[in-house]
Formats: structure tokens, C-alpha cells, sequence
């Protein structure tokens, strides 16, 4: 580790980044919790139930902050690790220090991680030269800057996604049980922050231990040491609503993203327009998976009704991810310093991960998960910050389309 800094150029490229994420934080950091957050935590806190529902009467809930005494419903809409993540600071803050300032200064101090464990990945497969700049871009990609001072899981979920990639890679290369349990651990902490990973994990167990080594044992290992991480939620969403899932936003997630007033980074507002309380729903611990069951409904009404309009949606919905959504109503997307290198990087990486398929090994995965993650989450909607999570492999799949075109000798290590 002391060797892997006493470098110059990459010293410099830390150094860079920090100073990049304090002047963030400085400028445009969350001072307060926002969203769901807020709701879970502090009900979490008053209740000691993870929940964002508090009950009104028998058919009624409402969204909003619990007091003492209120029947707060256990969630099971969001994956829970961040929230947990936000709440022991908060309780570890004991009251003195600013606790959303901790979480941000964690923040930056998990990405910086994510920095150097990116920097590990790519050196085993570019010369120095390369390395560095490729650093460089991811982290100073201003998404990437500015997602690390807001009050989002995006940067402990990159976090964890890189270390994911590189703990699969040191299996690949050097198959011990050590970085089996790391991969692993990160495979289940993954899962608890984005309920769907449990697909792209079965891919990956699929890839690496069964079509390359044939490893049945590692397999079952692997399995086990990841279902002991997730196991106390999956216990607690069984001993709440009788049945063991993650999380159940399926039908909210498709409805959010298919509908008459269509967006490609959703519309929650033709959501919300629904008055659950006139549809008598009990005001019970299955009240959101009853709910989430009726958005599912909806959505796939709207979908049978006019499947060739949803198509359609579905394809602007792979464009905007992989280039830009030309319509996009989020504050400053349209800002070159955010669209110029996203457009770039983009088509560039499409190209690369095409040929990608015909490589081996990690960067034929590496393609593998990319167009698995676009063509999966575009079934729902398109987010801004859901760039961050391609842009660790757009980065290397885009310097595998340079590597085609330009003399080998350049990338020579």
C-alpha cells in the first residue's frame, strides 16, 4: 500500500480528488436528510421500525415523520443498507457533532477508496500512462464529484461495486478463499443496497466458477457466506410479512416508469395521483406489498393496452442511458461539463463493449454486465446518478475501443 503511493503522478491524483470533493462539499453538499432517508431514519429512531408509512386509521397511511406513539408499517420498499448506514451515525454522532456533515466526510473518504481500488483494477490490464489518465477521468467526472456530497447511497453503492469488480478479478487471477469471503461479503452488502444485484451476482458465479473453472465447492461457499450477510433482513422482512423477499418496488419502480405521461427518468407525480385510500387497502405490515401488487397491475394494463408505444419508450430508455436523455428535467444535466463527457464516453464505451464479446475473461464480463445493467434497468426508468453506476466500466470499455484502433505499442505495460 505505502509502495502503490510512493508515486508522484498518482499522489497527485488523490490529491486532486480530495481537494475537488471539499471544494463540493463547500458549495453544493445536502445539509439535511432528503427523501426517503429522512423518513426511515428518524422513524427508525422514534419507532425502531424501518418504515416510511404511518398509519391514519384502518384504510388510511400517510407518508411522514413518525411522533411517539404513532404505528409506523415496517418497510419493505427500499433495500435497507444505507439507511442503517446513516442511522449508526447518527447514534455515533451522540448529539455533538453535525451528523450529515460525518455522513458526507464518509462519503468522500469511501469514494477515495473507490478511486484506489478502480486504479488497482485497471493497472493489471494498461500501462502507467494510461492508468493515470483513466483515473484521473473517473474521478473527476463532475456526476461522480458532485453525487459524492449528496445525501444518496450512489457513492457507498459505487463503493462497493468496485470492490465487488476487483475481488472478482483477484479470483480470476488468483482463486484463494480469501478473496472468495471478500467477494462474497461485497456480492451481499451490494444486495442490501440494490435489490436487484442478487441477478448480477448469479450471473457472475455462472461466469467466473462454472463456464471458466468448474468450481462447484467455490459456488456453495460462495453462496453460503453471501446469504449470511443478507439472512437478518431476509429474517426480518419473513417475521413482518410471511414471506421471504428483499424488497418488494416492482410494481412502483414499472409504474413510475410506464405510463400515459411518460418520462424516461420516470413520473412519480402520475404516481402519486392515485388516491390508495378510496382502493380500501388495509392499513396493515402487508400494506406496501398490496400496494406495490396494484401499481404492478396498472402498469401492466397500460403496457397490453398499447405495447408498441411502451416499446418505443423502452428503446429512448436504453439511448438515454447509454447517451443522453434528450429531455431530461433534472437541474443542470444539460451543463457541457456534465453532457460533453458523458455523450463522448458513451458512444465510445457502446463501441468498445461490443468488442468486448469477442475478448476473454474479466473484459468480455465486463461487457456482459454493462448491457445487462442497461437493457434491465430500462424496463423501469433512467435516473442521472444511474450513470455512475456504468461509468467504471464505460471507462475501461472505452479504452478497449482505443486499444482497437490505435498501434498496440502504445498500450503496451
Amino acid at each position: 500500500m505505502i509502495k502503490t503511493f510512493d508515486n508522484s503522478p498518482l499522489f497527485s491524483i488523490f490529491f486532486i480528488s480530495l481537494i475537488a470533493r471539499i471544494l463540493a462539499a463547500f458549495f453544493f453538499s445536502d445539509n439535511t436528510l432528503v427523501n426517503e432517508w429522512s423518513l426511515l431514519v428518524n422513524n427508525l429512531e422514534v419507532s425502531g421500525i424501518l418504515g416510511m408509512n404511518v398509519v391514519i386509521n384502518e384504510f388510511e397511511v400517510v407518508q411522514k415523520i413518525a411522533e411517539e406513539g404513532n404505528k409506523v408499517l415496517p418497510s419493505i420498499f427500499m433495500p435497507p443498507l444505507y439507511a442503517f448506514f446513516i442511522y449508526v451515525i447518527k447514534i455515533f454522532s451522540f448529539g455533538i457533532l453535525d451528523f450529515i456533515n460525518v455522513v458526507i466526510f464518509l462519503q468522500i473518504v469511501i469514494n477515495l477508496l473507490s478511486i484506489f481500488l478502480f486504479y488497482k483494477i485497471i493497472e493489471k490490464f494498461f500501462n502507467k500512462k494510461i492508468v493515470y489518465l483513466v483515473t484521473l477521468t473517473f474521478s473527476l467526472f463532475p456526476l461522480h464529484i458532485f453525487a459524492t456530497v449528496q445525501i444518496s447511497s450512489i457513492s457507498l453503492q459505487l463503493f462497493l461495486l468496485i470492490g465487488f469488480l476487483y475481488f472478482i478479478l483477484q479470483c480470476s487471477l488468483q482463486s484463494n478463499y480469501k478473496n472468495l469471503f471478500l467477494f462474497s461479503l461485497f456480492s451481499g452488502l451490494l444486495i442490501l443496497i440494490r435489490g436487484e444485484f442478487f441477478l448480477f451476482y448469479f450471473i457472475t458465479l455462472f461466469y467466473f466458477f462454472y463456464l471458466e473453472k468448474k468450481s462447484f465447492k467455490k459456488i456453495a461457499v460462495s453462496l453460503v457466506i453471501t446469504l449470511l450477510v443478507v439472512s437478518p433482513y431476509l429474517k426480518r422482512n419473513y417475521n413482518y410479512f410471511n414471506t421471504v423477499v428483499l424488497t418488494k418496488s416492482f410494481g412502483y419502480n414499472l409504474l413510475k416508469g410506464n405510463n400515459p405521461e411518460f418520462k424516461v427518468e420516470g413520473n412519480p407525480n402520475f404516481v402519486e395521483k392515485y388516491n390508495l385510500k378510496s382502493f380500501k387497502i388495509n392499513a396493515d405490515n402487508n400494506y406496501e406489498i398490496k400496494v406495490d401488487n396494484f401499481y404492478k397491475e396498472e402498469a401492466l394494463n397500460y403496457i397490453k393496452k398499447d405495447p408498441l408505444r411502451y416499446i418505443k419508450y423502452y428503446f429512448l430508455k436504453v439511448f438515454s442511458f447509454i447517451i443522453i436523455d434528450i429531455s431530461s428535467t433534472y437541474p443542470n444535466y444539460f451543463n457541457f461539463l456534465h453532457i460533453f463527457p458523458k455523450v463522448l464516453i458513451g458512444i465510445l464505451s457502446f463501441i468498445g463493449a461490443c468488442l468486448s464479446l469477442k475478448k476473454d475473461k474479466f473484459i468480455r464480463y465486463l461487457g456482459i454486465y454493462y448491457f445487462t445493467t442497461i437493457f434491465l434497468f430500462s424496463i423501469f426508468f433512467i435516473l442521472p446518478r444511474y450513470s455512475l453506476i456504468l461509468l467504471p466500466f464505460q471507462l475501461i470499455l472505452t479504452m478497449e475501443f482505443i486499444r482497437y484502433f490505435l498501434p498496440q505499442k502504445l498500450f503496451k505495460k
